[in-house]
């Protein structure tokens, strides 16, 4: 599913004024970030637990409530070209919730957002405590997949 060979025309008609949504995948919670229809306000919604027996009943009702029209899912692509078991779950993520929401949903490089979303806590003052709440650099790292997408889509 991966596949960085979108027309950049095709993408910004895909995701011109719409609301969208970023998705950091990990083993334990899945980070999640919107966008307005403008693409002014990016969001940290949260995390969802990925062992949760309602986690796509949760996403779903997520998506819905929050009028999203398109996704994307980070993954840690290697500088070597390898990949890694992880890139595998990713993928599978991705391809159920493009299936189960029918809507778009892209795959987008996601390379240290997790290290940069502590480092951005840092920098506007988050204390300790707030950034080692569970959950909190995952959906940071949401919000910086999100945001670098958008910028590069402009």
């Amino acid at each position: 599913m991966f596949d960085t060979s979108v027309d950049p025309r095709t993408l910004r008609q895909l995701v011109h004024r719409r609301r969208g949504a970023a998705f950091d995948y990990g083993r334990k919670r899945i980070g999640w970030a919107i966008c307005d229809e403008y693409h002014v306000t990016i969001t940290p919604k949260g995390t969802f637990q990925r062992q949760s027996p309602t986690l796509w009943d949760d996403i779903l009702e997520a998506l819905h409530r929050e009028r999203i029209h398109f996704c994307l899912v980070g993954v840690p692509l290697r500088d070597d070209g390898t990949i890694s078991p992880l890139v595998l779950e990713i993928n599978n993520f991705a391809e159920r919730l493009e299936r189960i929401s029918e809507l778009p949903v892209m795959l987008v490089d996601e390379s240290f957002t997790s290290r940069r979303a502590v480092a951005t806590m840092v920098e506007i003052g988050v204390r300790r405590s707030q950034r080692l709440r569970r959950g909190r650099t995952d959906e940071i790292a949401a919000a910086l997949i999100l945001r670098d997408f958008l910028e590069d889509a402009g």
